[in-house]
C-alpha cells in the first residue's frame, strides 16, 4: 500500500503541478493581454516610408529578403495580362511548361 501513494505521489504531483501553472499562466495572458506594439516604430514601416520619401538607409540581408517576400506576394496578387487573356499570377501553362522543360 505504502508504494502505491509514492506512485501515486511521483505520477500525480507533477502532472498537478504542470496543469495548475498552465492554468495560471493561460488565466493571466486572457486577464492582462500583452500590448500591441505601435506599428510606427515597427523597423521595416520606417525604412518604407523614409526609402519612399528619397531617404538612403542601410539595409542588412533580413531586411532584403523581407523586401523580396513583400515583392513576391504583391505580384501573386495582381493580374497578369498575357495574349490568351488575363490570369492571377503567372498562367498555368507556363508553370506546365517548365515542369516539361525539368524532366
Amino acid at each position: 500500500m505504502p508504494t502505491l501513494y509514492a506512485l501515486l505521489a511521483i505520477v500525480a504531483v507533477p502532472i498537478l503541478f504542470f496543469m495548475i501553472t498552465w492554468v495560471a499562466v493561460t488565466a493571466c495572458k486572457i486577464l492582462f493581454p500583452p500590448k500591441e506594439s505601435d506599428v510606427e516604430q515597427d523597423p521595416g514601416r520606417i525604412r518604407h516610408i523614409a526609402t519612399k520619401q528619397g531617404y538612403s538607409i542601410p539595409v542588412g540581408v533580413r531586411e532584403i529578403r523581407e523586401d523580396q517576400r513583400y515583392f513576391i506576394e504583391q505580384i501573386k496578387q495582381t493580374t497578369y495580362h498575357y495574349e490568351q487573356g488575363d490570369s492571377e499570377g503567372l498562367p498555368m501553362i507556363w508553370y506546365e511548361e517548365l515542369e516539361n522543360r525539368k524532366n
